[in-house]
């Protein structure tokens, strides 16, 4: 028997919900490798570093004045989630730190909104 997947994701700032069209978050540990010189000329060595967090989502431009100044959107708790709840993750701080306009030919416009987080939390159940 097939088992179920996230399908589709609900989005909220601040604990308020909005329409996105894409979400792609990274998170990135930060290890790295130490080169050495050595007679193998192989790595031998790595480094634990800064954990970061990277987000960018794309939300729909209304018809008329947006009710959020996406550009002064700092600190704020984005969290996504399953439709059923069953899988959560929030990340916090978040801060704008480019927010990029398109236009389609087919009529989609979309406001991309890329920056980073400070922390994250796996709320999955």
């Amino acid at each position: 028997m097939a088992e179920d997947s996230v399908g589709f994701i609900i989005l909220s700032f601040d604990g308020q919900e909005y329409d996105c069209a894409t979400l792609n978050t990274t998170k990135n540990t930060g290890k790295r490798p130490v080169p050495t010189m050595n007679r193998t000329g192989e790595v031998k060595y790595k480094a634990s570093g800064i954990k970061t967090y990277s987000l960018s989502v794309a939300v729909v431009i209304p018809d008329g004045k947006d009710t959020v100044d996406w550009l002064a959107l700092n600190d704020a708790r984005v969290s996504s989630e399953s439709e059923s709840g069953k899988w959560r993750e929030t990340y916090t701080d978040f801060n704008v730190q480019t927010v990029s306009d398109t236009y389609d030919v087919n009529g989609e416009t979309r406001r991309t909104l890329e920056g980073f987080a400070l922390g994250y939390i796996n709320e999955s159940m």
